[in-house]
């Protein structure tokens, strides 16, 4: 990765870190399960793509689940 793309990511890191700040805790876990799911269907079959889906996945069952019978 160039030194400028580098940069760029972590720019655009630190933007969604503000934004992500006035939401709710339980919705973090849908916003990385869209992003690694985006980043799996762009980059193709990796490990860190296909864990953050696995476990935010997980996580979005269990808050369906609590839901639905507390």
């Amino acid at each position: 990765m160039s030194p400028f793309a580098s940069l760029a990511v972590c720019m655009l890191s630190m933007a969604a870190g503000l934004q992500a700040s006035s939401l709710r805790p339980n919705q973090y876990s849908v916003i990385i399960l869209c992003l690694s799911l985006a980043w799996l269907w762009f980059d193709g079959p990796n490990a860190p793509g296909f864990g953050l889906s696995l476990g935010s996945g997980w996580v979005v069952l269990n808050q369906a689940v609590n839901r639905l019978a507390p």
